[in-house]
């Protein structure tokens, strides 16, 4: 009979994963977990490969800088930092929490559980001063019965949506996004499963290394004295390979781990692929390195900033313009990630962008100095100015012969002129 802390347990267990299937979390209800283990968002962060996941985007999301830009008459857009919100999106969204760590929290809910909740706390003037994040297990987003959407908190107040940060992936009604983990639950199962197996089958020795048979029952004691005298002489290093004498008929099995048995080690490996692939994370970027090489990490970086972290960051802009800009503020102002900081560490591709924008006339050397934290060199040295390379031509006059130019033509009748003159004038004068 199992103890009553092992009952309460699960029935904690059960109520957990109940829980996660789909009461206010945004999650579908699905199967039973048929590897017998409990999937909820919080017992799958054991696992290192969805924690490394989840830890991966989120971090790469802080460390993006965000800031409120002007837009400009001809479309383009200049970052002001003397804004009123430079502080409250680049150093700290509260007294105890910093722009990065709320940045990395808000992004890992909303991987773990599905979404990410923070309130927003306005002054007088309704502007916001102040974002406090909410856990994502006791905030409920709910109708009224206009339609009108509110947040529903675990103390009971109430949130009007405009006062909510809601960031949320996939989802099916529009405001609440799918939990990742309970949609994968067989997959994050099985991986559970395969770690839990493989602890126990270590921790526990569960094969032993050989078997001794008897012709007839043993009572408890004779066992005991049996085992006490073979390790007294077999057990350690320097004992391990003396010979054992049987009497009255003990037979000894050796016994060891089949081929068949070990294959688990592949079953973990291949759970850690199945998650980087819900995650849409690049498998060498949470440690396996298994199908990688130095060809094609460059390419797979690529297409995970392209793919997973671009819709990320789209997501969160669309969040914050929502909710701490209005609709006149919208018009003139636009806050925005600044994706060009994922090159920081790259220094070749780095400069490679740099000269390309240069060779361009795109932007100046005061531009990229600034660009690297560097002091602007001035207009009096010529840093104001936007160069291109010589050999650019209007579209219009490419394959057209320089000479068919007006000055051109100008210069070449001026030098015509000049052999003439000096063929029909006198031998004297020449």
């Amino acid at each position: 009979m199992p103890s009553i802390l092992a009952r309460t347990l699960d029935r904690v267990y059960s109520w957990m994963e109940r829980r996660s299937m789909g009461l206010g979390t945004g999650s579908v209800p699905g199967a039973p977990v048929l590897s017998g283990t409990y999937v909820t968002p919080q017992t799958a962060m054991a696992l290192t490969a969805v924690y490394a996941s989840i830890n991966l985007i989120s971090k790469d999301m802080a460390t993006l800088p965000l800031g409120l830009y002007q837009k400009l008459p001809d479309g383009g857009v200049r970052l002001d930092p003397t804004n009123y919100y430079d502080e409250l999106l680049g150093v700290e969204t509260d007294d105890n929490t910093s722009s990065l760590k709320f940045t990395l929290d808000t992004q890992g809910h909303t991987l773990g559980q599905g979404n990410g909740y923070a309130e927003v706390v306005r002054d007088t003037r309704g502007r916001a001063e102040a974002l406090h994040i909410l856990h994502p297990a006791k905030t409920i987003p709910k109708q009224t019965e206009s339609g009108r959407l509110y947040y529903l908190l675990d103390n009971k107040r109430e949130l009007l949506a405009e006062n909510v940060l809601h960031f949320a992936g996939l989802g099916f009604n529009g405001i609440l996004g799918y939990t990742p983990l309970t949609i994968a639950r067989q997959t994050v199962g099985l991986a559970l499963a395969a770690e839990q197996f493989g602890a126990s089958f270590f921790g526990n020795s569960a094969i032993p290394k050989g078997i001794l048979k008897f012709p007839k029952r043993l009572k408890e004691e004779a066992q005991n004295n049996i085992r006490r005298s073979i390790n007294q002489v077999h057990q350690g290093t320097q004992s391990s390979h003396q010979f054992m004498i049987l009497e009255e008929g003990t037979e000894y099995t050796q016994t060891q781990i089949s081929p068949e048995d070990a294959q688990f080690l592949g079953t973990r490996q291949f759970q850690v692929l199945e998650i980087a692939r819900l995650y849409g994370v690049p498998p060498h970027k949470i440690g396996d390195y298994s199908q990688s090489h130095m060809s094609n990490i460059e390419q797979s970086n690529l297409d995970y900033w392209t793919t997973t972290l671009a819709f990320w960051v789209a997501m969160r802009e669309g969040v914050l313009n929502r909710r701490l800009l209005t609709r006149d503020d919208r018009r003139k102002w636009v806050i925005r990630y600044d994706m060009s900081a994922l090159l920081r560490g790259d220094t070749a591709a780095r400069m490679a962008m740099y000269q390309a924008l240069r060779n361009l006339g795109a932007i100046n050397a005061d531009e990229i100095r600034l660009g690297e934290g560097m002091p602007p060199i001035g207009p009096e040295k010529g840093g104001d100015k936007y160069l291109v390379q010589s050999q650019y031509n209007p579209l219009d006059q490419a394959g057209k012969s320089t000479e068919t130019t007006p000055k051109a033509r100008l210069i070449k009748q001026g030098s015509r002129r000049k052999r003439l003159r000096r063929l029909v004038a006198p031998t004297s004068l020449r």
